[in-house]
C-alpha cells in the first residue's frame, strides 16, 4: 500500500504531493509538513553519510519504522523522490526512477 508521494527540488520546494490510503494526517498545515519532511531527509543523508563504514555510492536509500517504511531516491540535479508505503513493499528505487523520468 502506497501512502503519500512527495517530489522535492534541490531546494527543498514541494513541487508535487499526492496521497493515497494515508489514515492519519499530520495535523499541521501541508506547507508545514512539507518541510518537516525535507529537514528530516537532510539530516538523514547527512547522518548516514557520516556514519556509515563503507562507501556509499547509493546513499541513503530507505528507512523503517513500526508502522511505515519510507523509500528515498534522489536524481543526479537533486530532485528528491520519496514515497511512504507500508511495510511489506521490498525496495522499489527503480518505480521511484520511473515516477521521476516519466
Amino acid at each position: 500500500t502506497v501512502h503519500n508521494l512527495y517530489l522535492f527540488d534541490r531546494n527543498g520546494v514541494c513541487l508535487h504531493y499526492s496521497e493515497w490510503h494515508r489514515k492519519k494526517q499530520a495535523g499541521i498545515p501541508k506547507e508545514e509538513e512539507y518541510k518537516l519532511m525535507y529537514g528530516m531527509l537532510f539530516s538523514i543523508r547527512s547522518f548516514v553519510s557520516k556514519m556509515s563504514p563503507l562507501d556509499m555510492k547509493d546513499g541513503f536509500l530507505a528507512f523503517q519504522t513500526s508502522r511505515y517504511k519510507l523509500h528515498y531516491y534522489e536524481t543526479p540535479t537533486g530532485i528528491k523522490v520519496v514515497m511512504n508505503t507500508d511495510l511489506g513493499v521490498g525496495p522499489i528505487r527503480d518505480v521511484l526512477h520511473h515516477i521521476y523520468s516519466a
